[in-house]
């Protein structure tokens, strides 16, 4: 996905207009974070109008330093959040973990406990003289 953004946004050659670099690595950390909470549905990137008059090498630093500044933010600890709660959410967990009623656990603790109470017998007569 980062190779993907470096590449359309390079791609776009730059215009004549005053670059101001600070409000293009903005543009590109929103469009990053955007890209990311949008997952498969990202639509392709395109260069902000806020990086107009960046040449591209600084393009590609700023986008470098805009993604890097984002994946040690907030906003990606909360992506990545949100996905691991949508995973669980979305998990069949009754197909993965079937979950027993009370009276089939209660039958369990009665055979467990008749198992323990017979071999309890077994091993004190064994060991009776």
């Amino acid at each position: 996905m980062t190779a993907l953004l470096l590449a359309t946004l390079t791609a776009c050659g730059g215009t004549e207009a005053k670059a101001d670099p600070q409000a293009c690595k903005k543009a590109l950390y929103d469009q990053y974070r955007d890209t990311v909470a949008a997952g498969d549905d990202a639509p392709a990137s395109k260069k902000p109008k806020a990086c107009d008059g960046v040449d591209d090498k600084t393009l590609q630093r700023l986008a470098g330093e805009a993604i890097k500044e984002y994946l040690a933010s907030d906003d990606a600890e909360k992506a990545v959040d949100d996905v691991v709660e949508g995973a669980i959410d979305d998990a069949p967990w009754e197909d993965v973990i079937p979950t027993p009623d009370a009276s089939d656990l209660g039958k369990e603790f009665d055979d467990a406990k008749k198992k323990l109470d017979d071999l309890m017998r077994e091993t004190s007569g064994a060991a009776a003289p």
